[in-house]
């Protein structure tokens, strides 16, 4: 017994489709189904030999269903001719077949761009600061109550946060703050004693990554829903160094 091919090219020849490499076992399937009949062509995938009839592959015997009998005058038994089918029910299963929706594609496309959103979202956590998604109105330059959160590096893994009024230094306790929820603390007390809500300025490193603006963006967006600040907004501007 011939060993069967792991692929073959598939002719349906009433709707003169042809698919190709298709497997083996899916051949097997559809021929055990009625997808496929005796009059349909087979040959084996990437080749360029002779189209053959399924009925004429004996891989597939086994498969196809068993022609009726009848018996003759003599009372020997003799293959009755298959039933002619109407138009309008091969149309039916011309449009039975059409709603078969193979979902292999379906998930391999869904895999690839699971994958692609994944990747992007994590380069994009990582990258360096280019323009903050910031968009509330900039700080004033000459207001001397606008206040300015600076973001440095102090390692390669590492930064620290300043707060200061105006174009003044910060003050030493507001200065090389460790981390957003100290500089918050900071930016709190320097609101209170604001006689109005001021605006405020994230002044960054360029080689900042962006999760760092991202979280002072939140922090930033909660004091102005309190209305506590009137606006914000990020910079990507050598921050100025501590005195």
């Amino acid at each position: 017994m011939a060993s069967a091919p792991k692929a073959l090219d598939v002719w349906f020849v009433t709707a003169n489709t042809v698919y190709r490499q298709v497997p083996y076992q899916v051949v097997a399937d559809w021929v055990r189904g009625g997808r496929l009949g005796p009059a349909d062509q087979l040959r084996p995938a990437g080749t360029t030999e002779a189209w053959q009839t399924v009925g004429a592959w004996n891989l597939f015997a086994d498969y196809l269903p068993a022609p009726a009998l009848g018996t003759s005058a003599e009372g020997e038994a003799v293959e009755l001719p298959e039933p002619v089918e109407a138009e309008t029910h091969g149309r039916k299963r011309r449009e039975a077949e059409d709603d078969e929706v193979d979902m292999i594609p379906l998930i391999d496309i869904s895999m690839v761009l699971l994958v692609f959103f994944i990747i992007v979202s994590a380069t994009g956590a990582l990258s360096p600061v280019d323009v903050p998604d910031m968009r509330y109105t900039g700080v004033p330059s000459d207001d001397p109550q606008a206040l300015t959160v600076s973001i440095q590096a102090a390692s390669k893994d590492d930064v620290y946060y300043s707060v200061r009024v105006g174009k003044m230094a910060p003050r030493p306790e507001y200065a090389k703050l460790p981390n957003p929820e100290e500089a918050m603390k900071a930016l709190d007390a320097l609101l209170g004693e604001a006689t109005r809500p001021p605006p405020v300025l994230v002044a960054c490193e360029q080689a900042l990554p962006s999760e760092r603006v991202v979280e002072m963006q939140k922090l930033l967006k909660q004091r102005f829903d309190k209305r506590l600040i009137n606006s914000y907004e990020a910079i990507v501007n050598e921050a100025p160094p501590s005195k």
